[in-house]
């Protein structure tokens, strides 16, 4: 019994050093992408495109210090993508996206974490199903797609900034009551401005707070909202190609929620 006593404690051990071993070589991305978040109000906010033919990214980036610190690159031609990068001195550590799974409008949308760790993905989790099984060269390739990717998107939202141009579609903030989502070939958000005026907005590159409207948007219905709308230029099929769009970005529940 002693001995059983033994070998269940130095398994415990084992488990539990594996267990935090596990949650610490995440902490440091958690706690970056926490930091971040929190202090992106007070970052200098920026926008830029970058076309890589055929596909064309429509940049969010924020600089603290002159350093780009997150960007949210939305890619509409490859089933509606968005990838939040987060990063330290200019080189992604840990990236968040989105997207529709096999590029159909209306498809299961699935969720991706990527950590990195020393220039390079060590950590992929994906919503998936059913779950891939991620190889080597999968990492290789997608280390190397979300790096030079992120080296460009550095460059033209810096450009962008430098070069002080005036933004063509620049997003506008507009506050009213919520009404619900219509579903259709494309979803699109409902709600009722000042003076009576209903207005009708893509859902397309939605971020987190419409994200989990959509999820019961029943719940939010009746409430008021400041919102954050774009004009853009999307390749929309169904309307018989490149459209121009009214789309929502994001979401922010006003008084009570």
């Amino acid at each position: 019994m002693k001995a059983l006593s033994r070998f269940l404690a130095v398994a415990f051990c084992l488990f539990s050093a594996a267990f935090v071993h596990a949650q610490d070589e995440t902490a440091r991305h958690k706690s970056v992408y926490n930091k971040i978040n929190a202090a992106e109000k007070s970052m200098q906010k920026v926008t830029a495109t970058y076309k890589d033919d055929p596909t064309e990214f429509a940049l969010t980036g924020w600089l603290e210090n002159g350093q780009v610190r997150k960007i949210v690159a939305a890619n509409g031609d490859d089933g509606n993508a968005v990838e939040e990068i987060y990063l330290e001195n200019e080189q992604p550590l840990f990236v968040y996206s989105t997207y529709t799974q096999g590029g159909v409008s209306g498809g299961p949308r699935i969720e991706e974490r990527l950590y990195f760790k020393d220039g390079s993905v060590f950590k992929w989790l994906t919503t998936e199903k059913p779950a891939p099984v991620f190889h080597g060269e999968d990492y290789a390739a997608t280390t190397e797609r979300l790096t030079s990717n992120c080296t460009a998107f550095v460059a033209a939202l810096k450009k962008d900034k430098a070069s002080g141009k005036p933004k063509a579609a620049a997003a506008q903030v507009v506050e009213g009551t919520f009404v619900g989502v219509e579903q259709g070939d494309y979803a699109h958000w409902n709600m009722r401005v000042k003076g009576g005026e209903d207005l009708s907005l893509f859902i397309l590159r939605p971020d987190a707070t419409v994200e989990k409207v959509l999820e019961k948007p029943e719940a939010y219905a009746g409430k008021k909202c400041r919102i954050t709308v774009k004009k853009t230029v999307e390749n929309l099929p169904e309307a018989g190609g490149k459209t121009e769009v009214e789309q929502i970005l994001s979401v922010e529940w006003i008084g009570k929620k």
